[in-house]
């Protein structure tokens, strides 16, 4: 079975993981940062939501799990698709949001987006989901959100960030846990003993595959405002996207 795949990733938050706190669990980033989990959690959706998706604007998710950023996509969006590859997640957010009459709940494989949806989206938007996504899988979904976003329309995308030099590497995990912990340190350093199953991608193969996928980006980062806040668990980077007008092209 290929590392980070699709059959790995449903079997993963389908069925296996827990969701303990629908996905507000994952403060790993905000202790890092020195900052109070919601203040960390706000920070993001006011730098990283609200800069680029207008209010009323058409917004698609990525893999929302329980919807922990969906309820903040929710307040602003116009319309809110959600397309997640687990069946029980998707059932938790209808669940979750039924009293909200603007989310389209739409079942995804995987690596592709809604055909109704091209040429419709302001904002593609995922967070803690691509960090775990095979690049190949990934490369597909770029040119899916191409697709789906309108002339100008943005995406920004949560991803792993191991060092460029190391991908051919990934494939030493498969040999077990003192291997997966052996490509940890080659790839993104000491910071701490697990590996959080990132997937082999670097913030370079990223730009290189959304510029082929005829997509511009805008902004590679890990921290936003001040600095105060961001992503450095993992040496995690955010893209910001943007697919291009008709006359760039």
């Amino acid at each position: 079975m290929t590392q980070n795949s699709v059959s790995e990733n449903l079997l993963m938050w389908d069925q296996n993981y827990h969701w303990e706190s629908d996905g507000d669990e994952w403060q790993g980033q905000a202790r890092l940062c020195g900052v109070p989990y919601e203040e960390w959690k706000q920070s993001l959706i006011d730098h990283l939501i609200v800069p680029y998706l207008e209010p009323g604007g058409t917004a698609l998710e990525i893999a929302p799990g329980h919807g922990r950023w969906s309820e903040a996509l929710a307040a602003r969006a116009g319309r809110l698709v959600l397309v997640d590859l687990s069946p029980s997640c998707l059932a938790f957010c209808q669940q979750r949001f039924s009293g909200l009459t603007h989310l389209d709940y739409r079942q995804g494989d995987g690596s592709s987006l809604p055909a109704d949806c091209t040429g419709a989206i302001d904002l593609v938007w995922s967070f803690d989901s691509f960090v775990h996504i095979s690049p190949l899988d990934i490369q597909s979904y770029l040119h899916h959100i191409q697709r789906v976003l309108k002339p100008g329309g943005l995406a920004v995308i949560h991803h792993a960030n191991r060092r460029h030099s190391t991908l051919w590497l990934a494939g030493i995990r498969r040999f077990g846990p003192r291997f997966t912990y052996l490509y940890r340190l080659l790839s993104i350093g000491n910071q701490e003993r697990i590996d959080g199953w990132r997937s082999a991608m670097s913030q370079r193969l990223f730009r290189r595959m959304a510029r082929r996928a005829g997509l511009v980006v805008l902004d590679q980062f890990q921290r936003w405002g001040n600095g105060r806040c961001g992503v450095p668990r993992h040496n995690d980077r955010i893209t910001v996207l943007r697919k291009p007008e008709a006359s760039e092209r």
